[in-house]
């Protein structure tokens, strides 16, 4: 429960921070700066640790309306337990079991660009689903059967950081860079990995 209201208070807190910057800044932006749109794609691969440890990857839909970041998105993180040989009485079976996070979170945050870069940083809440099963086959990767064994949905509190490189070209789409994420809540975890943008990113 403890972990619950520290979860619950640093989403808040991360909320109220970007309305409260977007007032206070308002003011200083450029008449043609209300009226550009940001947004783009991210796509992002890498590894996690936490509940699950293993490869981690996903995507998310941004756009930046009245100086506040909106995103919406899909982390997906697995990890591939060990081989273990159940003994048939025909022939021996391959058994691996697999730990599974599926996240849909739903964010705010704020996004800078500045000198061909740009920093964003979002939270919020998610739908977040965790999975065991097993996949099983007689020695060939061709013939595997996962099985789900236990499954369970909860609410997470997501957050991300992102650093980004652009093209000083006006008309470059694409950029790259590092994203630190991670899940707050009772399936936690933190990732790195690395992402693309793609769309419009600046002023």
């Amino acid at each position: 429960m403890k972990q619950f209201y520290i979860c619950f208070c640093f989403s808040i807190f991360s909320i109220s921070s970007v309305f409260s910057q977007d007032t206070s800044t308002n003011n200083n932006i450029p008449i043609d700066a209300n009226n550009s749109s940001i947004g783009y794609v991210e796509l992002f691969a890498g590894g996690a640790f936490g509940y699950v440890d293993g490869f981690a990857g996903g995507g998310s839909i941004n756009a930046l309306y009245s100086n506040v970041l909106f995103t919406f998105g899909y982390t997906m993180n697995n990890e591939q337990g060990g081989l273990e040989y159940v003994e048939n009485e025909i022939i021996p079976i391959n058994y691996y079991k697999h730990y599974r996070i599926d996240n849909f979170p739903l964010m705010v945050g704020f996004y800078r660009p500045f000198r061909g870069a740009s920093l964003s940083a979002s939270a919020g809440l998610s739908l977040l689903m965790y999975s065991e099963y097993v996949d099983v086959n007689t020695f060939s990767i061709f013939n595997s059967n996962p099985t789900e064994m236990y499954s369970n949905t909860n609410l997470g509190f997501p957050y991300e950081f992102n650093l980004k490189l652009f093209s000083k070209d006006e008309n470059a789409l694409v950029g790259y860079g590092l994203k630190l994420f991670g899940n707050l809540g009772k399936y936690n975890y933190t990732g790195l990995g690395f992402v693309l943008s793609i769309g419009n990113y600046k002023y």
